[in-house]
């Protein structure tokens, strides 16, 4: 069994089907030629993971740990699955405060309608939008902007992960009354009426990852983007990815029919985030491999525990991981940008 490559985006897994996929992990190194997750990094190369059967293990993860408590003593359950960046002070009062435990998401969220012309555009309609965001995660974004940063509008928020969707569907769905909807599909083949959106929000989702170009996922993906927004609607992105491949990324935005209106670079506050964020990190990766009998087989377990500590810390861009050193380096950029469908 390699869970790195083997589970469905279509399936949510019980706490005791991940304990035995999990087992059957463990032991399959028996018969492993070399680890695909590095010892000394938690870096696994790109041909060796499909983005699919990582994301269907964590969502299921995510679930089936429910309320953990932070390296503070905070309880909270683990539903914004972001990196995130320490509010900038020039942007205004911080939206979230120090003893949140998800804070740098919430923040990662809030941000992406920071943008004075979307500000405008929202008080124009009385807060009245309607916002699409393209690979959603659990919708604890969603909720976040809902109730704190767009208290009038509409959302849909879309994911391709099931056990996503159904965290958001459980979770955050029943308390707005109507104006959160979850919907399960691929952001790139989505039905959604065109020009049904005042606002498409995309908030650290997995796409653009490939160095200097842009796949033909990204165009597809993009170009659902640009048939679901109004006239005038926004795109507002926000990402760490590999520095060369935004300018490639802008670049077709424009042919496509989109303005740059702004871009920031909050690379040093995600590296922040990460910094003061390390030891809450390091208490919930703790917490979840307590949980899995898996890692206490003989021999064979205390190996594969290592392993699947330094994949989810690298996971998470935690210091001393390859994708941390990746920000440190500005080999990858955390940038915030807006762009405007033209008429």
């Amino acid at each position: 069994m390699d869970i790195l490559t083997a589970l469905s985006p279509n399936t949510e897994y019980s706490t005791a089907k991940l304990q035995l996929v999990l087992g059957a992990w463990v032991l399959s190194t028996a018969f492993e030629r070399k680890p695909k997750i590095s010892t000394d990094s938690g870096h696994v190369a790109e041909a060796d993971y499909h983005k699919q059967s990582i994301y269907s293990l964590l969502y299921s993860l995510y679930r089936s740990m429910g309320v953990v408590t932070s390296d503070r003593g905070e309880p909270y359950e683990l539903t914004f699955n972001t990196w995130g960046y320490a509010w900038p002070a020039q942007w205004g009062e911080p939206p979230t405060t120090a003893a949140d435990p998800q804070r740098f998401g919430k923040n990662a969220y809030t941000g992406l309608f920071a943008f004075a012309p979307v500000k405008e555009y929202v008080r124009g309609r009385a807060g009245r939008v309607h916002v699409v965001e393209m690979g959603c995660g659990t919708g604890a974004g969603a909720h976040h902007v809902c109730q704190h940063v767009l208290p009038e509008c509409t959302y849909e928020a879309v994911d391709m992960q099931r056990a996503a969707i159904e965290t958001c569907r459980r979770k955050f769905v029943p308390e707005l009354g109507g104006r959160l909807v979850a919907t399960h599909a691929d952001c790139t083949e989505l039905r959604a009426a065109a020009g049904s959106a005042d606002i498409v929000a995309v908030c650290e989702t997995h796409v653009t990852e490939q160095a200097g170009r842009v796949t033909e996922e990204d165009r597809l993906f993009f170009g659902t983007a640009h048939r679901l927004l109004k006239t005038g609607g926004f795109l507002v992105w926000g990402n760490a990815i590999p520095d060369g491949t935004w300018q490639p990324c802008f670049d077709l935005l424009e042919s496509i029919g989109m303005r740059s209106v702004e871009v920031r670079d909050v690379t040093e506050y995600a590296i922040l985030a990460r910094d003061q964020d390390r030891a809450r990190v390091d208490a919930y990766v703790s917490q979840c491999l307590e949980k899995f009998l898996a890692f206490r087989i003989p021999f064979l377990g205390p190996k594969k525990r290592v392993e699947a500590r330094l994949a989810m810390e690298n996971f998470y861009r935690n210091p001393g991981t390859n994708l941390y050193a990746n920000m440190t380096t500005r080999k990858d950029s955390y940038r915030v940008v807006l762009f405007q469908k033209a008429a």
